[in-house]
Parts: C-alpha cells; sequence; structure tokens
C-alpha cells in the first residue's frame, strides 16, 4: 500500500507537494522530454506580467565569489500571449498550474488577477520581488 502524499492549498488539490519553482520550468513544455511533469504536485509558471516585458539589459548572469546571481527581470510576452498560448498547453497536463504574476505597481497585479480569474486558472502566486 503506497503513502497519501496529497496535499490541499486552499481549493487546490496536489496529489504530493512537490511543486517546480516559479522562474525556474517555464510552463513544462521545455522539460517534458526530461521528466515527466505529471508526477509533480504542481507547476509553478515563470512569472507573466499585464503587458509583454523585455527584462533587463544583458548581463543578466553574472559569477560571484558564493555562486551566482541572476536578474531576468520578468522578460515575457504578456498576459494575452500567455492565455492564448501557454495556458492552453498547460491545461493539457494532468497537473495543477500555479500562475506566477509580478507587475509594476499594486493596481496592475489586480488587474492581472482579474484577467487570469475570467481565465479561469487553478491558481496564482504574486511575484513580490
Amino acid at each position: 500500500m503506497g503513502v497519501n502524499t496529497s496535499v490541499n492549498i486552499g481549493k487546490l488539490k496536489l496529489k504530493n507537494p512537490v511543486m517546480a519553482a516559479s522562474g525556474t520550468f517555464g510552463t513544462g513544455e521545455e522539460y517534458a522530454d526530461f521528466i515527466d511533469v505529471n508526477k509533480l504536485g504542481a507547476i509553478v509558471t515563470k512569472t507573466i506580467t499585464l503587458k509583454a516585458r523585455s527584462g533587463n539589459p544583458v548581463p543578466r548572469i553574472v559569477e560571484t565569489a558564493a555562486g551566482m546571481l541572476n536578474s531576468i527581470g520578468l522578460e515575457n510576452q504578456g498576459a494575452g500571449h500567455f492565455i492564448k498560448n501557454k495556458l492552453p498547453l498547460l491545461r493539457k497536463l494532468n497537473v495543477p498550474a500555479v500562475i506566477s504574476i509580478g507587475g509594476e505597481s499594486a493596481n496592475e497585479i489586480i488587474e492581472l488577477a482579474k484577467v487570469l480569474n475570467k481565465a479561469k486558472v487553478e491558481a496564482i502566486e504574486i511575484n513580490i520581488s
């Protein structure tokens, strides 16, 4: 008999507590050739913003004595592109998607959350970095 590792976060039900962290996993399609993403508890997407962002200028990654630092700057193609092109791919997976969102202001984040709510996403994470 297996161990039940399922967890609930509010109304979101996960088959296990293992989630790919935001910014590290894109939307899962980038890793589909390497792992079965359906074995995860959830995928947390790369952060999206209401409008497209080009991100920070290069260099975005720098080596330090303690490792490396990166500052991509939330480069993304915006909510409209995400809803049209990425959300359908996430919905084909057998794992919940937590959409990471960010913005320049609280009002922009609220507006983006409303847009995603209309698109019926399962969960939202707010990136306040």
